[in-house]
C-alpha cells in the first residue's frame, strides 16, 4: 500500500486545486477530463512560474498522459496537486503527478497520473534534443534521476 507521506516528500512543488461548481458532472463529482486539465495548469506554473523558463527555448508537446482515479473530487472540496520531473530522455521527460483531497481532516489520494513531453521546434514541426540547459533549471529545483 502506497505510504502517501512519504510519496509527498518526494515532491517539491504544490499547489492547491481551485475545484469549480463547473468541473462537475451529472454524477456529481469532477469530470474525469477535468482532472487532465488540471495537471496541464500545474505544469504551466511549474515550468513559467517556478522554473522561469524562457519558452521561446522550452517549446514541448505532449506525447502521452495516464491517471490513475482512485476517489472522486466534488465542489466544494479542498484539492492539492504534487508535480515533479522523474526522468530525462534524450529528447523527452517525463513528470509525475499526485492529486489529493481533504477529506475530514486527512489528506488522501485522490488520483496518480504521469506525462511524457517531447522537445518540440514548432518552426520545423520536429522533435529535438532537449538542451543541457533546461535539465539544468530542474535539476537545481529538484533531483530528477537520468
Amino acid at each position: 500500500m502506497l505510504n502517501l507521506e512519504e510519496e509527498k516528500s518526494k515532491f517539491r512543488f504544490k499547489m492547491k486545486l481551485d475545484i469549480r461548481w463547473s468541473d462537475m458532472d451529472e454524477m456529481r463529482h469532477v469530470n474525469n477530463a477535468v482532472y487532465h486539465t488540471y495537471t496541464e495548469q500545474a505544469r504551466i506554473y511549474y515550468f513559467h512560474d517556478t522554473l522561469q523558463l524562457d519558452w521561446a527555448k522550452a517549446s514541448f508537446i505532449l506525447a502521452s498522459s495516464h491517471m490513475d482515479y482512485l476517489k472522486p473530487l466534488t465542489f466544494p472540496g479542498e484539492a492539492y496537486l504534487y508535480l515533479r520531473c522523474t526522468k530525462f530522455g534524450t529528447k523527452s521527460f517525463e513528470l509525475q503527478y499526485l492529486i489529493t483531497v481533504i477529506e475530514k481532516g486527512v489528506e488522501r489520494l485522490a488520483a496518480a497520473a504521469s506525462t511524457t513531453l517531447v522537445m518540440f521546434d514548432y518552426k520545423t514541426n520536429t522533435t529535438v534534443v532537449m538542451p543541457e540547459s533546461i535539465k539544468e533549471i530542474i535539476r537545481n529545483y529538484e533531483p530528477v534521476k537520468i
